[in-house]
């Protein structure tokens, strides 16, 4: 597990430390919507509205209000807007400027491809803490073979363009599945040349209420192409999907660890933003992570914001217990991914090991022995 390094002199830490003591609301995520501009081949979310309908419907502005005034007052500061993509949700401005009015920090997660003039105008009134954007390749061709727009990085990058002449806080993430690998390079100049450090993203999940609904497990990098992309610069994309090739042969020695025959004390993952986080989805539901979507179900919106948080507080720590085999396991130390929620996700249950990340695991320290790699990027910590 990624661990958290704690800096006493900065108040965020600070504020958070006393969040956990008292297992009280500090952050949330709200889903706005399953919307999106863009149709990303690997998306564990959009859907059109014929899809989306058995699972539920669009909260209005003023039901998002209401919510954000109640997890104000349960001392909630950091908000965090999403969805699909949340400019798409219809009345965004108008709940925005509303948010950013109540005093929140806010986070806007977007893949940055249709700013309205509004959108911009109520950024340059009120702007976000932070925009954290999703890169999908390093030229339009690219971004018309992952995400169907064939001039969405034009629109990407004038859209960074113009928050950074806002001086809002961009971070940026690269999304890599087999149909952008070889643009690694592309976007880490694009990146530089914006002056902006980015994060290589491998881990790609199913859709999380219909595989049917994208192809993510069909476009995702093999656990020997996730462990070479990572041992490599990348500029030597080509050369580790060739490699790739020959570690994939490795899976033969392979087995799924496998339970301790003698019972070990109970332990939990050590989730630092489940501790003090939450995220309500676009139908309503709430989890304590938002990769958890369809586990526990609270219903802020029925019950209050305060007893959905009380009643996940109350299923934390058998959510959150880590499985025996996993505990156990031999790889456990190396196995940066095994968290609760991405069990959860590559399962359906948080409690059974995915067998992409054990193999992904099992791969990448073979490899980064084999190549005396001792520096690898990391998909970021939601800590």
């Amino acid at each position: 597990m990624i661990e958290k390094r704690w800096d006493l002199t900065k108040v965020t830490d600070r504020i958070q430390l006393q969040a956990i003591k008292q297992r009280r609301p500090l952050s949330c995520t709200m889903e706005l919507t399953y919307r999106c501009n863009f149709r990303c081949r690997m998306c564990y979310v959009r859907m059109t509205d014929s899809q989306a309908a058995p699972y539920g419907r669009l909260r209005t502005v003023e039901e998002w209000l209401d919510m954000a005034r109640q997890m104000r007052d349960a001392g909630v500061l950091y908000l965090t807007l999403t969805g699909g993509e949340c400019t798409q949700y219809p009345g965004f401005e108008q709940l925005y400027e509303q948010l950013a009015l109540m005093g929140f920090r806010i986070t806007i997660m977007s893949n940055a491809g249709a700013y309205t003039d509004s959108i911009r105008e109520v950024f340059r009134r009120y702007p976000p803490a932070n925009v954290d954007i999703t890169l999908y390749g390093g030229s339009n061709e690219t971004y018309a073979a992952v995400t169907g727009d064939p001039r969405g990085l034009d629109k990407v990058m004038e859209n960074i363009r113009f928050l950074q002449s806002i001086r809002v806080n961009v971070g940026l993430n690269f999304t890599m599945i087999r149909q952008n690998a070889l643009d690694y390079l592309k976007v880490g100049k694009l990146c530089q040349g914006l002056g902006i450090p980015y994060t290589l993203i491998t881990d790609i999940t199913r859709h999380r209420h219909n595989p049917s609904f994208s192809d993510a497990l069909q476009c995702r990098l093999t656990p020997a192409e996730r462990a070479c992309i990572a041992c490599h610069p990348p500029e030597e994309a080509t050369l580790a999907l060739e490699n790739a090739k020959e570690l994939e042969q490795e899976l033969k020695h392979f087995q799924m660890p496998k339970a301790p025959a003698e019972a070990l004390p109970s332990e939990t993952d050590v989730c630092i933003g489940s501790m003090v986080s939450s995220a309500i989805y676009w139908n309503g539901d709430m989890e304590s992570c938002i990769s958890m979507n369809g586990y526990c179900c609270a219903k802020p919106f029925e019950i209050g914001f305060e007893a959905a948080w009380a009643q996940l507080k109350d299923q934390f720590q058998e959510t959150f217990r880590r499985p025996a085999v996993c505990q156990a396991c031999s790889m456990k130390n190396d196995c940066l991914q095994n968290c609760t929620a991405r069990r959860y996700e590559g399962t359906g249950s948080p409690h059974e090991p995915d067998p992409y990340t054990c193999q992904y695991t099992y791969l990448l320290r073979l490899y980064r022995a084999r190549h005396e790699v001792t520096d690898i990027p990391t998909d970021p910590t939601c800590a």
